[in-house]
């Protein structure tokens, strides 16, 4: 990515993305929004994009030990989908650092969190 989406440009980016998807990529740029130094760190992400994925899959570890059939869902998931989650997180919160600069007055972790829901829509 060498620009900034526009507005318009982040939310056909966003179109494809069915709730799931939605859900993991807002909440991975929830992490990099309170982690920022993370956001290059491969590992570190691929780790939260798996525990992220886990939540929004709907399984919870207080519910014991995940199935074999749990673990392959999510596990093709991460394989499936990652890179386009990742690509597009970068772009959104790329895109929402740009509107919160824009702001005058300051912003909270708060507003920008609002913003990145107003991209992602209802389903996030």
């Amino acid at each position: 990515m060498t620009q900034v989406p526009t507005p318009d440009e982040m939310r056909a980016q966003l179109a494809p993305f069915d709730a799931t998807d939605r859900k993991v990529l807002g909440g991975m740029v929830a992490l990099w929004m309170a982690e920022p130094t993370k956001i290059r760190d491969q590992e570190w992400t691929a780790q939260q994009f798996v525990h992220v994925a886990t939540v929004a899959h709907g399984f919870d570890a207080e519910d014991g030990p995940a199935t074999s059939d749990e673990v392959e869902r999510v596990r093709s998931y991460a394989q499936t989908r990652m890179d386009d989650i990742l690509r597009v997180g970068l772009a959104l919160f790329i895109r929402v650092a740009q509107d919160m600069q824009g702001r005058g007055g300051g912003f909270s972790y708060e507003d920008a969190q609002e913003r990145v829901r107003s991209y992602l829509g209802a389903d996030s």
